[in-house]
């Protein structure tokens, strides 16, 4: 039997009222699955915040002007990245406007940035923005339409004392949790306009070199020493894989059923094409194809259902758009995890339709009817 013929099968009965009961189940089955990998995927952002963060491996030193001999002392510690003196950001104004407050950071790391849109910071008062950029102050309520995207950002200015820089380039900052106006400079720009000088910021290579650096400094005489608490619960990803597995296995025990019921109710017809001389692993493939077939469109459908929901009502929840303006949570929709989701129901239909297909047509047809 040639594909032609299994497809010609396949479609005279793809309508069929058991088909169409297990495309509507296979739809939910989906809903659900994209809803808590889209809910994990919220609480793995929220979760890792606090290591992603270029701040979380932040020390910081309280002292008036301190010396260029004690910052070249603290540069050699061994993991210090970089200590540098004075205060580590700075106000800026988008447009020039008043209203259009723009947090200013020196770009000291370049490691810490992933670069999507222009250029790095080369030329004197080059600037690097977010991506999605929303310079804009406001009181309740986000205008998501006044987002900045991608190449929309570029060549506009930020005025910081008098000075104006021009955005060159944007980088992605939820990956590393800087809210949705935070812009970079070069460190050479930043000291230029630093006035205040009453404490050391000190970054560290990984969080966890933290208290060696802090027992270092304080061999050296440094006791006003401050750290950023770090939130980090492993229980709350736990608990989310948790879910997921169990929807999963409740999943496989739906498509499971239904293969089982579908099977039985075509038993005549495969004894007919088997009393004809077809191989079961021929009548395995009809059946396996057209769950697999089954399993796509639903896939689609829910998956486009989902999406078209999901951006109507979810990202226009204003409590939540300001908690994405402050990078304290993501509505971006994985569609690697989707994709992941997609494949997994395909690999349980597959192993549903494999064995039961096994265990029926392999025993008489008489016996088939007779069970259960």
């Amino acid at each position: 039997m040639n594909l032609k013929d299994q497809l010609w099968i396949i479609k005279s009965r793809l309508l069929e009222k058991r088909n169409l009961l297990f495309m509507l189940v296979l739809f939910f089955v989906f809903i659900v699955i994209i809803i808590s990998l889209t809910f994990y995927n919220c609480i793995k952002f929220i979760n890792y915040s606090d290591i992603v963060k270029p701040n979380s491996r932040n020390i910081y030193i309280e002292i008036d002007n301190p010396s260029e001999e004690s910052l070249k002392q603290i540069n050699q510690i061994t993991h210090v990245i970089f200590a540098i003196s004075g205060q580590t950001y700075q106000i800026g104004f988008f447009n020039n406007k008043s209203s259009n407050h723009v947090y200013i950071t020196p770009l000291i790391e370049k490691e810490e940035i992933t670069l999507i849109n222009g250029k790095n910071l080369k030329n004197k008062n080059d600037m690097l923005c977010p991506n999605n950029f929303y310079p804009y102050d406001f009181k309740d309520i986000i205008d998501t339409k006044n987002y900045l995207k991608g190449k929309e950002v570029l060549n506009k200015t930020v005025t910081i004392n008098n000075e104006v820089f021009t955005i060159v380039g944007t980088y992605d900052a939820p990956k590393i949790r800087n809210t949705t106006y935070n812009c970079y400079i070069s460190e050479k720009d930043f000291q230029k306009l630093v006035t205040n000088h009453n404490n050391i910021t000190i970054r560290v290579d990984k969080l966890e070199n933290r208290n060696l650096v802090i027992q270092e400094l304080k061999k050296m005489g440094y006791n006003n020493i401050n750290t950023q608490y770090i939130n980090f619960n492993n229980n709350l990803i736990y608990t989310g894989i948790t879910i997921i597995l169990i929807i999963l296995f409740i999943s496989f025990a739906i498509i499971y059923n239904f293969t089982k019921k579908k099977i039985r109710y075509h038993l005549n017809n495969y004894g007919i094409l088997k009393a004809s001389g077809y191989k079961n692993k021929q009548l395995f493939h009809i059946e396996l194809l057209e769950n697999l077939i089954i399993g796509t469109i639903c896939f689609m459908i829910s998956t486009i259902s989902f999406i078209i929901v999901y951006n109507s009502i979810v990202t226009n929840i204003n409590i939540l758009n300001i908690a994405v303006y402050n990078s304290e949570i993501t509505l971006e929709i994985n569609y690697f995890y989707i994709f992941i989701s997609y494949i997994t129901i395909l690999i349980l239909i597959y192993i549903a339709t494999k064995y039961l297909t096994h265990k029926y047509l392999n025993i008489s047809i008489h016996y088939m009817l007779k069970e259960e």
